[in-house]
C-alpha cells in the first residue's frame, strides 16, 4: 500500500516532490464543425526537481465538458 510520501514523489525522475497548482489552458480541437476553441483551468502537479507537469485527476471530464459547451455554440 502506498504511503502519502510515495504519492508526492515524481513518477518521472523519482527525486523531486510534486506540488499542486492550477493552470489555464487555451486549447483547440478539430470537430465535424471545424476547430473548436476552448479555455479551461485544471489542477496540475509540478515536480520541483525536473519540472515535469502532469494533469490532475478528473481533467478528462473537465476538458470534455468545456469542448462540448463550445461545440454546442457553433452553427
Amino acid at each position: 500500500m502506498a504511503t502519502e510520501d510515495d504519492l508526492t514523489v515524481c513518477n518521472l525522475c523519482k527525486r523531486g516532490r510534486l506540488s499542486s497548482s492550477c493552470k489555464e489552458l487555451n486549447l483547440r480541437q478539430m470537430s465535424d464543425k471545424g476547430y473548436v476553441h476552448f479555455r479551461v483551468t485544471v489542477a496540475v502537479s509540478i515536480c520541483d526537481f525536473c519540472g515535469d507537469e502532469s494533469l490532475g485527476v478528473g481533467t478528462d471530464q473537465i476538458l470534455d465538458e468545456a469542448f462540448r459547451r463550445e461545440y454546442d455554440k457553433l452553427p
